[in-house]
């Protein structure tokens, strides 16, 4: 299997940011940033980094994923900070054209991503199966219609909760 996350993928993914490609589908990805751990918490940061990067290599998109970057500049923890962080990624949302749910599992601010985009009926593109099923009940919830959301088997490596680890222990076991 080839790897696109080499050891300078994060930079390429910083300077997909200074190019202005306006035919590129601007996406949302919308996955887990909550964990017990803080170590969990920094995987899933760097998790959603790895999901932009995947989504603008592999699927021609221009993928933002506030929760990347934001938890280093305002603290989750604070509900004033937690709120302002929330609120701009809802903004982002509604600015973006598709919804990229991405990991194996729905956190309670994923649901809220979720619920939010059911009101505007946003196309939603799923990769794991379970989670898939689980979108599809969460937009039925808020009044959506559950035909917006997709279940992409192709990508599957998007359903991951750590797709940079998958793709290194694949290369190195191929």
């Amino acid at each position: 299997m080839n790897t696109i996350f080499t050891e300078n993928w994060e930079q390429r993914l910083e300077m997909q940011f200074l190019k202005n490609d306006r035919c590129r589908k601007r996406a949302y990805i919308c996955s887990p940033l909550s964990a017990e751990a803080e170590d969990d918490f920094l995987r899933n940061m760097h998790a959603a980094r790895a999901y932009m990067y995947y989504a603008f290599e592999k699927m021609g998109m221009y993928a933002r994923a506030p929760h990347a970057y934001l938890p280093m500049l305002l603290c989750d923890k604070l509900p004033t900070e937690r709120a302002l962080a929330l609120s701009f990624g809802l903004s982002l949302l509604e600015s973006s054209e598709i919804i990229l749910v991405c990991g194996n599992r729905l956190s309670i601010g994923m649901k809220g991503e979720i619920a939010h985009a059911a009101l505007f009926q946003m196309p939603m593109i799923v990769f794991d199966e379970g989670l898939y099923h689980e979108v599809q009940k969460e937009i039925t919830k808020h009044g959506g219609d559950k035909r917006c959301v997709q279940l992409d088997r192709e990508n599957f490596i998007m359903g991951f909760s750590s797709p940079v680890s998958y793709l290194e222990n694949a290369v190195m076991f191929k």
